[in-house]
């Protein structure tokens, strides 16, 4: 089953849309829907030429593969140890052929489908967003959200992928051990420290503002404290929550103050920076819905614009109704 399909069965369980928080008021405008990429091949484009061939690669994978079947590209594409986060799909280049056998072969589009929303690289990491448009079904009206895909490039290839399903998996699904997904980890503490260095002076400004608005207000509850973070034309995309500064913390009051900690409370798999956009993966963690005592890990992704050194745009995984995990949006 592919990426798209599993993702599919998360979404369709979503009980109803909400554009606006619960109890927002008419001075709270509702949430933008997102959309797609102006110039898809643009989004690509990178001053640095590793990065730009990163940010190809994913693109060029997912289109002959993902969208077309060509799984002997995987040969080429792929590491043979492939690493697979996903918590439905199983792990190595061999199961990933084997996943999407199923994709009916057609010519390789020119573009990706579902349509680029963004694609970011850092060193040897890319994320790439798609557009995600869920049809109407059993009584559940459309709605459009974010799909991300974390991927780590190693030697040309891609080496680790993690993705933003959340469908719990059932008892068909090998455990890490037998060959099933491997568990999604990440950083605690001081160590987070070194997912906000750069090279470039502006990108380390960038990731700490989002680290800093994550530790206040996400974590910590502080949404009176939201404007030294977020621009007053704050523009959310988040399928549960308002627009604007004031949709922000209508969004965060419910949450206790609790005192600001020096890091963010759930482990941290990547932060990645590039122009006016940084990505903040993290690690959310369930009860095994089919193995008694087990759990599965899952990966949660934000991305957020800066402009005059505040936030200014918001997208994440967020289906309709959803409940965030504790530290997420």
């Amino acid at each position: 089953m592919n990426f798209r399909s599993r993702s599919a069965s998360r979404r369709f369980a979503a009980a109803c849309i909400a554009l606006v928080a619960a109890g927002c008021t008419a001075t709270i405008p509702p949430r933008v829907e997102v959309t797609p990429h102006p110039d898809a091949l643009a989004a690509l484009a990178s001053p640095d030429p590793a990065l730009a061939a990163n940010k190809r690669l994913v693109f060029d994978m997912w289109r002959s593969v993902v969208d077309a079947g060509h799984t002997e590209a995987a040969d080429q594409m792929l590491a043979e140890g492939y690493i697979q986060h996903s918590p439905v799909l199983r792990t190595g280049r061999k199961a990933f052929k084997e996943i999407f056998s199923v994709v009916p072969r057609r010519e390789i589009p020119r573009l990706v489908e579902p349509p680029l929303v963004q694609s970011i690289a850092e060193n040897n990491l890319v994320v790439m967003s798609l557009l995600e448009k869920v049809a109407a079904r059993d009584g559940t009206p459309a709605y459009i959200t974010t799909h991300f895909n974390l991927f780590r490039v190693e030697n040309g290839r891609l080496a680790e992928h993690w993705h933003s399903v959340h469908t719990p998996p059932g008892a068909d699904v090998p455990l890490p051990e037998d060959g099933g997904p491997q568990p999604v980890t990440g950083l605690l503490g001081a160590a987070q420290r070194a997912l906000l260095d750069s090279r470039d002076p502006q990108l380390a400004r960038n990731k700490q503002l989002v680290f800093d608005l994550w530790r206040t207000v996400i974590d910590a509850g502080h949404e009176e404290r939201a404007a030294r973070f977020v621009h007053s034309r704050f523009i959310e995309h988040n399928l549960n929550a308002g627009a604007g500064i004031d949709g922000f913390r209508k969004h965060f009051s419910a949450r206790p103050d609790q005192p600001v900690q020096p890091w963010i409370r759930s482990p941290v798999v990547a932060i990645v920076a590039e122009g006016d956009l940084v990505a903040l993966v993290s690690k959310q963690e369930h009860p095994h819905p089919a193995r008694a005592g087990r759990t599965y890990t899952t990966t949660w992704f934000d991305m957020f614009r800066i402009a005059d050194g505040k936030v200014v745009e918001h997208w994440d995984d967020a289906v309709p109704g959803e409940p965030a995990a504790e530290s997420a949006w």
